[in-house]
């Protein structure tokens, strides 16, 4: 998957350890071109949960443009690997789930498959 360093360059600029920090990232095929950040309703450091209104408005919005929601964004506390909570909603999120730790921003990518996480490749452009 493509992604612009940009957007660690501005998750390293908006999140903090206090709270895990999504956005969904919009594209085409396996290259992101643009994303929205969201609010973390739960407001928790090791969970994210995204206010229903503002994910439609960022969907609708990106598939006005022609996008597609193509990936998932967020940090976790720890090494970028998914947690259960995380794999729970992979199954309902068939998209490429981008996990960066918000204290080195190590990030990785993965895609649930055949009932695990498999990784998917990053490229930063």
């Amino acid at each position: 998957m493509k992604i612009p360093a940009r957007l660690l360059e501005e998750a390293k600029l908006r999140c903090s350890p206090d709270a895990e920090c999504p956005a969904l990232l919009f594209g085409r095929g396996e290259t992101v071109l643009t994303w929205s950040w969201l609010r973390n309703v739960l407001n928790s450091p090791v969970a994210f949960l995204l206010d229903p209104e503002e994910m439609y408005k960022a969907i609708a919005e990106a598939e006005s443009a022609g996008l597609d929601l193509v990936a998932i964004f967020h940090t976790h506390p720890g090494p970028p690997a998914p947690s259960p909570l995380d794999l729970r909603y992979m199954r309902l999120w068939p998209v490429v789930w981008v996990i960066s730790n918000v204290y080195t921003w190590e990030t990785a990518a993965w895609r649930f498959k055949d009932g695990r996480a498999a990784p998917v490749r990053l490229e930063w452009v």
